[in-house]
């Protein structure tokens, strides 16, 4: 379960990234407001208390972008000689602090000034030199890890293509060459993302299919590229529903129509189903729109919620549905029924002398009691019946179709027989109380119940006996 958590921490955390990095892509910002987003999105994904950009001015760093803590210390200047941001200048290499109390290559009085204690800084690099850090920061120590430098690393390389396309205003051909840098930058980081990337053209063909694409539905780049997408991984009965997504993204007119995140269907190459969650962004490729999916198998994700829903619904002794189960199927049924569903019966049934098993031969003696009684209940019903063990001794069925006490009566005549045999291993045999009430509109689920209940009331106290199980059946009026 821990495994499964941290798991899907960092499938979420890795999603939050790639989501990050195609906003980059595509904000159109001048160079100024283009480092202020990174710096408040870095902070915002490290959760760091400050982060900033700082430029080589001589033989210090100055501050000339930041965010959070940061914000109020525009324009400071940090000496290089004495500081880690001069360290990072210096080799071009990333330097990290967990504790700046104790860690003796910092300006530790500056580092008092600014509150921090932990703190990261990559160098921002125009050719071999360093130009610049971008750095984050935090009051805590150690709050920092390597995910975090990872990500670090990936901004300032936003930056530096930000850098570049500035310098493209002076010089077309060099701003072209690192364009086309950036560009395979990307590409890699597409291609070796732990999510499925994929991109299909307005007509729902393959455009891009990177190796975890590749290796969660099975289908290799060739054999995807100019490929109806519905045709590789989509399931017969969504492909339509998947076919009007696209073309709605194919028409949009502003590009903030075509974002979504959703969960899908999906298949495999060899027809295994998934559910899929993606992030869905269409951007303009050569004056049309493509449609690009950042997902993540979530299928065990689902299984596992899928488990815990059956957990709080499910009796753990006996296996049957329990109160709440129960409740949350008569509540659907009469739904059902006020909108031209079929009519149905409830019995209401309570093992006789439970206590006095328990008393007389124990409790184990008594968990197989109800166990066996509960087996054989579940075989006396149809299909879609629900059985449910509401506590104790008190067990009900749920039959729907039902519109007659007679077709109930059948049902309670199985069930009589079927008690019959005596408890496996002791010369018990288990005898039990039946209340049958019909539904009749407008009753709500828990008169419903009430009503049957009532009937099991008049079964246990003024019954006749027939082989050990008595029965009361009711067809209840409701009075106003």
């Amino acid at each position: 379960m821990v495994a499964t958590a941290q798991r899907i921490e960092r499938l979420d955390r890795l999603e939050r990234i790639i989501q990050t990095q195609s906003l980059l892509v595509q904000a159109d910002l001048a160079l100024n407001p283009f480092m202020q987003l990174v710096i408040d999105k870095l902070r915002e994904l490290t959760q760091a208390h400050g982060a900033s950009v700082d430029f080589v001015d001589g033989d210090h760093t100055v501050v000339r972008r930041a965010s959070g803590a940061m914000a109020s210390h525009l324009g400071l200047r940090i000496a290089n000689a004495t500081s880690l941001s001069g360290a990072c200048v210096r080799t071009s290499t990333v330097q990290r602090c967990d504790d700046s109390e104790i860690d003796e290559r910092v300006d530790r009085a500056t580092c008092r000034v600014l509150g921090v204690r932990s703190m990261i800084f990559a160098p921002l690099r125009h050719g071999t030199a360093a130009v610049g850090v971008l750095k984050v920061l935090s009051a805590r120590p150690n709050a920092f890890d390597d995910g975090d430098v990872q990500m670090l690393q990936l901004m300032a390389s936003a930056i530096v293509a930000a850098l570049a396309k500035k310098a493209a205003l002076d010089a077309r051909n060099e701003a072209e060459a690192r364009l086309r840098t950036s560009e395979e930058r990307m590409r890699a980081l597409l291609e070796h993302a732990h999510d499925a990337v994929i991109s299909i053209d307005e007509h729902g063909r393959v455009s891009q299919w990177n190796r975890a694409a590749e290796r969660l539905f099975g289908w290799s780049p060739i054999e995807t590229i100019g490929q109806p997408v519905a045709d590789l991984i989509v399931p017969p009965a969504f492909r339509g529903e998947v076919a009007g997504l696209v073309a709605r993204y194919a028409t949009a007119e502003r590009l903030e129509d075509a974002h979504q995140r959703v969960t899908l269907q999906a298949i495999d190459r060899g027809g295994r189903q998934l559910s899929v969650e993606v992030s869905l962004t269409a951007t303009r490729v050569a004056g049309r729109w493509e449609l690009t999916a950042f997902g993540h198998d979530v299928s065990e994700r689902r299984e596992f919620e899928a488990r815990l829903r059956s957990m709080a619904l499910s009796d753990g002794l006996t296996g049957l549905a329990n109160r709440r189960g129960f409740m949350e199927a008569l509540d659907k049924a009469i739904s059902r029924h006020a909108r031209g569903g079929p009519p149905m019966a409830l019995l209401f049934l309570d093992l006789d002398g439970f206590k006095q098993i328990n008393d007389v031969h124990g409790h184990h003696v008594g968990d197989l009691a109800l166990q066996t009684f509960a087996r054989r209940l579940e075989g006396c019903v149809r299909k879609g019946d629900t059985v449910a063990r509401l506590g104790g001794d008190e067990f009900t069925v749920l039959a729907e179709g039902i519109v007659s006490l007679e077709q109930a009566r059948a049902i309670a005549d199985k069930i009589i027989d079927a008690m019959k045999p005596p408890l496996e291993g002791h010369k018990l045999r288990l005898r039990a109380s039946i209340g049958i009430s019909l539904y009749k509109a407008p009753a709500d689920a828990s008169r419903f119940l009430r009503e049957a209940d009532h009937a099991m009331y008049h079964a246990k106290h003024n019954h006749d006996e027939v082989e050990g199980v008595s029965a009361f059946m009711s067809d209840v009026e409701f009075l106003d």
